[in-house]
């Protein structure tokens, strides 16, 4: 009589099954029980592939994460085009900390995929790892603080720090997150500068914890500059004015190296002109800098991202909600944009919501991992990472450039 073996609940009824096919419903999680009736069978089989799997599967999930690797690794060397083996040892990679392993194991995936959802969530894992390489080289850069600050900055380069917010509306207060995203987004249009990018920035400011302070001080930004070898960084405010409906922006540039304020700019006005008061405050940062722009770098900043602040302050709460590891947040936040209706509510500008307002930021998650029940993607979308976006003018959504966009909302 044989011993009817654990299934991993990740892969139930899915059609990534593959060599795991077989079984009726599965337990919740792996007993030693478990383990040891799958760890018996490889015995008696040592060369099958889809029992290596499951039982590769079951250490990741049993949190055994090096035998893990070291099973799904047998199991491909008896068949590469094993999909569910190929994705967990890119996540027990991931655990290890072997990111250049795990990304190398997640690309193979992406040419094992059969159907738009697997490759959705593996792009999308691809870009998870990126944010938490991001996270690792802000804490390597703390770590390494002294000899990053003898370094010579990046020529050019330009760090925007997450504005802060000094107002007192809660519903208003993500739109500095919005803001931050449109100064990097219009900053990146001027040839003369080398952006870095928000999540690498908001990473550093998270390790050091500076949500809490004064980050509008010009030694903190210079200090967090030459620890991402940015040559100057940008710093800045907003909120309401004090008796008025108006918003009053603020903006300065730091210089890294010598900790002096080298350009200034403010502006104040209604919230109904909060693209203006942006473009306003960019404008005077860049003149002050003696930086002449081209006409078609001014016509691009002068390009405003939307007509609906509604759908802006949609996506400044999905950045929010991204930023503090709400991903399904950020999901909900982000979707709305492209498919408001006409009737829903403006957002203090006195004029009715255009239906479809022009999305000039990449979309929040193309296909969120996990989507859908009993597949691969739920244990994708609960290993603990962040998503990546980069600025539009630079059309890519994962490290160093590597992953072009697809997405597949429209534009």
């Amino acid at each position: 009589m044989s011993q009817r073996l654990w299934y991993p609940a990740a892969l139930a009824g899915a059609v990534f099954l593959g060599a795991c096919a077989g079984g009726s419903a599965p337990a919740p999680a792996p007993t030693p029980e478990n383990l040891t009736a799958l760890e018996a069978a490889q015995a008696r089989q040592p060369g099958d592939a889809g029992v290596m799997t499951r039982l590769g599967i079951a250490y990741y999930d049993a949190k055994r994460f090096d035998r893990a690797r070291d099973v799904l690794q047998s199991a491909l060397a008896v068949n590469r085009a094993n999909y569910p083996a190929t994705v967990y040892l890119g996540l027990a990679r991931e655990e290890l900390g072997e990111m250049d392993s795990a990304r190398v194991a997640y690309q193979a995936a992406q040419k094992l995929a059969r159907n738009d959802r697997q490759r959705a969530e593996i792009d999308n894992r691809l870009v998870l790892l990126a944010r938490r390489e991001i996270r690792v080289a802000a804490q390597q850069a703390i770590a390494q603080e002294a000899q990053l600050s003898r370094q010579a900055p990046t020529p050019n380069s330009i760090a925007v720090f997450p504005f802060r917010y000094t107002g007192t509306n809660p519903e208003v207060e993500p739109l500095s997150r919005g803001l931050t995203h449109l100064m990097i987004t219009d900053l990146a249009k001027v040839s003369q500068f080398t952006l870095l990018e928000r999540e690498r920035v908001q990473a550093l400011v998270d390790e050091l914890r500076l949500a809490e302070a004064n980050r509008v001080d010009a030694a903190t930004g210079a200090r967090s500059g030459r620890m991402l070898r940015a040559a100057r960084v940008v710093q800045g405010s907003v909120g309401e004015q004090p008796g008025t409906t108006n918003l009053r922006l603020d903006a300065a540039i730091v210089d890294a190296t010598s900790a002096s304020v080298v350009a200034t700019g403010s502006a104040n006005d209604q919230l109904a002109q909060l693209f203006a008061l942006q473009k306003s405050v960019l404008f005077r940062l860049v003149d002050q800098l003696g930086i002449t722009l081209t006409p078609a770098e001014r016509r691009a900043i002068s390009e405003r991202p939307t007509a609906d602040l509604q759908a802006f302050l949609s996506f400044s709460k999905g950045l929010e909600a991204e930023d503090r590891g709400d991903y399904q947040a950020a999901a909900a936040a982000m979707a709305p944009p492209w498919r408001a209706t006409p009737t829903s509510a403006p957002l203090a500008t006195g004029r009715p919501r255009s239906p479809a307002p022009r999305r000039p930021w990449p979309s929040a998650h193309r296909s969120w991992p996990g989507s859908g029940a009993g597949a691969i993607g739920s244990t994708l979308a609960r290993c603990p990472a962040a998503a990546v976006r980069r600025p539009p003018a630079r059309r890519c959504c994962a490290w160093a450039c590597s992953t072009p966009c697809r997405a597949s909302a429209p534009r």
